[in-house]
């Protein structure tokens, strides 16, 4: 992938919320992002719309190793991509593909042929970890990063469960790798669902999202002037 200057990916995702007897909380989100390799900057300009139809634009830049993201016609925020709340914001398929090399000996291996030399697949699954034991496994690291804000709002609300209650129900991620091409990424795609014990019976958090190769980036990634 570092033999181009850049590559722009296609963005789409979802997240919900659902307690049996009741309307669930969800999200769609939308996004391209413009990812370029020398040096190392990311754009992502989205738009995320409530269950409710409530649609607010989202910017994300990530440059010299800080993230920068605007929600709608709010201010800046600034951080390290070590904190959890900038981190949630990024999706940057290359560097998924890097930390991906943490856990790589446990992905299935399959291929899929056709036109061009077909598709080989990389894929990850589990399920049944105690969210606390999820916690420690580097395969599902970002899941449960992606689900803490859920579930601290849902402690907020009344929830009580603790994190050896928590349930990984499911998670899958795939690579799919151009064959044809050098093994360049074409897609990824990661989903989970986690199962959070309440009143006799569970709430349900999933996320799952998607970016698809949509070629190379000629551009440059430059920062706005009002984010400095």
């Amino acid at each position: 992938m570092k033999d181009e200057r850049g590559w722009t990916f296609v963005l789409r995702g979802s997240e919900s919320a659902v307690m049996r007897g009741q309307a669930p909380s969800s999200a769609t989100y939308t996004a391209t992002v413009h990812r370029t390799t020398g040096p190392e900057a990311l754009q992502q300009t989205g738009t995320v719309t409530t269950g409710k139809g409530e649609r607010k634009s989202e910017v994300v830049y990530v440059v010299g190793g800080t993230g920068y993201v605007k929600d709608g016609a709010g201010a800046w925020k600034k951080g390290p991509l070590s904190d959890p709340g900038i981190a949630n914001d990024v999706e940057d398929p290359l560097a998924e593909l890097d930390a991906f090399e943490a856990y790589a000996k446990s992905a299935k291996v399959s291929r899929r042929t056709g036109a061009g030399g077909g598709l080989v697949r990389l894929q990850v699954d589990a399920s049944g970890w105690q969210l606390s034991a999820a916690r420690g496994r580097p395969a599902l690291k970002r899941a449960v990063r992606e689900a803490e804000p859920t579930l601290a709002q849902l402690r907020k609300a009344g929830v009580t469960a603790a994190d050896g209650q928590i349930t990984l129900k499911s998670f899958t991620e795939t690579w799919d790798l151009d064959a044809a091409h050098g093994y360049r990424l074409a897609s990824h795609r990661y989903a989970f669902t986690f199962l959070v014990p309440f009143q006799g019976g569970d709430i349900t958090v999933s996320q799952e999202v998607r970016a698809d190769n949509r070629g190379v980036f000629t551009g440059r990634v430059a920062l706005p002037a009002d984010a400095t």
